[in-house]
């Protein structure tokens, strides 16, 4: 982190440090993660889900066939018809809506019926479902999926323990659903994944870093989905504590409140609020400050781009130089923070991963606006990988990746 007052960054090196804000953490968990991963998939007591999903094989898909690819995201709900033809994918009848259960408690019934609700335009235009979840499930050999609990503060506590396909699949046919006989279901991670059957590597790793967190890769051929955000043998700051009491689970999922998107906005606000109360700022900073309800990841970007406005873009505008300093090392510090861990999450999925041809480089796929949107998030994690990892990777984007991979499922 580079700033031109390096007084004042010591000042607030020094106030992070006092509330037990380190970037050293990554450091401390690099060997727990991966020990916590081996434990996971030896089928002992582990802090990730390490949830075995499906094969890694896909077979032909001709032209012409389709299926329904719905999408449940950290914030988003999407759902589309996809159809194989000759020149690729066409990609029809898209939707997006909020994600069901993010504003309001609902039953299971309410829950589902949210779900079919929001594809009842889609109705019988294909005899195939592959619904994308990206929430902590049991992957049956059926390939449906048993939700094992929420995150990313979507309520619907009902639901935990049910068979996502099974009811979904029944709610479908009470509303004349006819053609629909399976739903076959995975994670977002193995749908990333699963983009990337068509690229040679060493080895393959999905990495979702948006709303939330979670990777993927390939363990004896098939696809491992690690849940890996809910890791918490973390030492939490100060701020990271009082974030983590707004949610629904303060203990749980530490990982990634520390790293993703649906929590560096609060964590910054945090981090301000009680710089505010200590005087690191000015008088005229403060006032401003003071009239913010909440601050968001993506406020993020006004502060190292001229050209964006955000909350925090009016808090320069108000703000002294010192002022300007201190909070970009502090908005630095929770980037970095963040992309250490990201790193040393990605470095450990590696260690674990099927190898395809060692001549050649591991491929990371990453998905989520948190990681390619938010300032210097890639550039430092894929600055820390290169610390870590002794061989080459790539960092790479796919078009539509989640639908993509969602698509192939239908055909595994």
């Amino acid at each position: 982190m580079k700033t031109k007052d390096k007084a004042k960054n010591k000042d607030a090196q020094a106030f992070l440090s006092r509330h037990n804000f380190s970037l050293n953490i990554a450091d401390s968990i690099q060997k727990k993660i991966i020990v916590d991963m081996k434990k996971g998939l030896l089928g002992k007591s582990s802090q990730q889900a390490m949830i075995t999903a499906l094969s890694a094989t896909v077979r032909k898909i001709e032209d012409g066939e389709s299926a329904i690819v719905i999408d449940a995201g950290g914030t988003n709900f999407r759902s589309c018809l996809v159809t194989k033809k000759a020149d690729g994918l066409e990609i029809s009848n898209f939707q997006k809506t909020s994600m069901p259960a993010t504003d309001r408690e609902l039953s299971k019934k309410e829950f589902y019926k949210a779900l079919a609700d929001n594809i009842c335009r889609l109705k019988d235009l294909s005899d195939k479902i592959s619904f994308c979840f990206s929430y902590a499930m049991e992957i049956t050999e059926g390939g449906d999926g048993k939700i094992l609990g929420f995150s990313k503060e979507v309520k619907a506590t009902q639901a935990v323990g049910t068979f996502l396909g099974k009811e979904l699949l029944e709610e479908l046919k009470n509303q004349g659903w006819k053609k629909i006989n399976k739903i076959n279901v995975l994670n977002d991670t193995a749908a990333l994944l699963l983009s990337t059957s068509n690229i040679q590597c060493k080895s393959r790793i999905a990495f979702i870093l948006g709303t939330g967190m979670n990777s993927a890769f390939i363990f004896n051929k098939r696809i491992i989905v690690t849940e890996c955000g809910m890791f918490s043998s973390l030492k939490q700051s100060d701020f990271d504590k009082k974030v983590c009491k707004l949610t629904k689970d303060p203990k749980k999922s530490l990982l990634e409140k520390m790293c993703s998107g649906a929590y560096l906005g609060s964590l910054a606000y945090e981090i301000l609020t009680q710089a505010c109360s200590e005087g690191y700022f000015s008088v005229g900073f403060i006032n401003v400050f003071k009239s913010l309800e909440s601050l968001s990841t993506a406020d993020f970007d006004g502060l190292f781009d001229k050209e964006k406005k955000s909350s925090l873009s009016m808090l320069i505008r108000q703000g002294t130089e010192k002022d300007i300093s201190f909070l970009k090392e502090v908005i630095s510090a929770i980037i970095l923070r963040s992309a250490n861990l990201t790193a040393v999450a990605v470095y450990a999925a590696i260690s674990l991963a099927d190898e395809e041809d060692k001549n050649l480089p591991i491929c990371i796929a990453f998905n989520g606006s948190t990681f390619w949107k938010t300032p210097m998030l890639k550039d430092e994690t894929e600055k820390r990988l290169k610390n870590l990892l002794s061989v080459p990777f790539e960092i790479i984007k796919i078009e539509d990746d989640i639908t993509k991979g969602s698509f192939s499922a239908a055909f595994i």
